[in-house]
């Protein structure tokens, strides 16, 4: 080939690389403008509202002015914060994506309506937090296949009532914070119907008045936490069927008695709290049952530290071990004021004068038809125990 000839084919060849490059530029502009696009939400995919963890699995959105649930949470995201926002509706299927949400936090916000479906495709979900909105009543169709559930906090919401099987969409539940639900009027007796896994319940602060709620229903409840109510009395079947309970804190609730019998179905109770109430006596034997009793409260109450208080403080001495918080001060006699509850003895200085118990006054024959309600009154001293002996044996 001549040299002109090979001039001509450089030439030729350096035309091609050239027109390659220019064909091959406007693709590589094209390409990074839609990486750039992709980066738009935050870096890695994470919404701009929030900040993600390098793999993404913790979202925390928190004080952002939000008022919805945010659009493209990454879908392996495994913990959602969104506390202390303005959300206030959930809407249906605003995590349907969020397969592998364990725990989502929603507490703090202005949230007064949870529409059915909202929590769909939440397959994982363990923990759900709720506190501190606007609901008014517990947003039952929204639980609805939540079956790996074991949390749920509901506390300080303005709810009025608990209808029968309110949770039995969740049985999985093993802890339930219904604390502080101070517009509460009315709890229904089958309101904790399906929860037989639950262990911990709070029903603390919620304007609860009388008598106990129907908890039988609760038979594997460990921790019931029912203080700052508005119980004058705990009677027998209050806490009816709970005998796996270990733990039971029922302060500041104005309780003045306790009824004999009261405790019978406690026989795994390791704990008791009855500290600031108005109680001066107990009924002789009331622990009896309390087998496994370790930890009792029972300071900041107006004992009565006469007669009626010796069972008591022998008691105290023998089962509970030594503990200044355990068992408060006496109120009464004036004598007596100031005193450790648990050192009121009967040979106290030859102050205390205790008499033996005594029926003052025996009930008279009663002729009744068989299965009908007798009724017998027997006035006795306040120490007294009657144990009354029937032809068939004792009762």
């Amino acid at each position: 080939m001549s040299l002109l000839g090979r001039v001509a084919v450089h030439r030729a060849r350096k035309a091609a690389l050239l027109c390659l490059v220019f064909l091959m530029a406007p693709v590589w502009s094209s390409t990074s403008l839609a990486l750039a696009g992709a980066a738009a939400p935050g870096p890695q995919g994470c919404p701009p509202q929030c900040s993600c963890s390098s793999q993404l699995s913790k979202v925390v959105c928190t004080r952002r002015g939000l008022t919805r649930v945010p659009p493209g949470i990454p879908a392996n995201t495994r913990h959602l914060n969104l506390m202390e926002n303005a959300i206030e509706a959930v809407q249906a299927d605003s995590f349907r994506n969020l397969h592998h949400l364990e725990v989502l936090q929603l507490g703090r916000n202005a949230i007064r309506q949870i529409e059915v479906g909202a929590f769909n495709g939440l397959t994982s979900l363990n923990t759900l937090e709720l506190f501190d909105n606007r609901l008014t009543v517990v947003p039952s169709g929204a639980f609805e296949y939540l079956s790996k559930l074991r949390e749920l906090w509901l506390r300080n919401n303005p709810i009025e009532s608990i209808p029968s099987y309110a949770f039995n969409r969740v049985p999985s539940l093993m802890r339930l914070d219904l604390g502080e639900l101070r517009k509460l009027q009315y709890i229904s007796d089958g309101a904790f119907e399906g929860l037989h896994n639950l262990k911990y319940l709070n029903l603390g602060m919620c304007n609860i008045r009388g008598e106990m709620p129907n908890l039988s229903p609760l038979q594997g409840l460990e921790e019931l936490e029912i203080s700052e109510n508005l119980f004058s009395d705990i009677k027998p079947g209050s806490f009816r069927g709970l005998r796996t309970l270990k733990k039971l804190w029922v302060m500041n609730s104005q309780i003045s008695m306790i009824e004999r019998n009261a405790f019978d179905d406690l026989s795994s109770l390791v704990e008791l709290n009855l500290a600031h109430n108005n109680l001066s006596t107990l009924p002789h034997g009331l622990f009896a049952p309390l087998k496994y009793l370790v930890e009792l409260h029972l300071h900041h109450n107006p004992w009565n530290c006469g007669c009626e208080a010796l069972w008591l403080a022998r008691w105290l001495r023998e089962y509970i071990p030594t503990n200044s918080t355990c068992c408060g001060r006496c109120h009464a006699p004036a004598h007596m004021r100031g005193r450790q509850l648990v050192e009121v003895d009967q040979g106290d200085t030859g102050v205390l004068q205790c008499s033996a118990p005594f029926i003052g006054d025996a009930p008279r024959d009663l002729n009744i038809s068989a299965e009908r309600v007798a009724e017998l009154r027997c006035r006795t001293a306040p120490m007294s125990s009657v144990r009354w002996l029937l032809p068939n044996g004792p009762y």
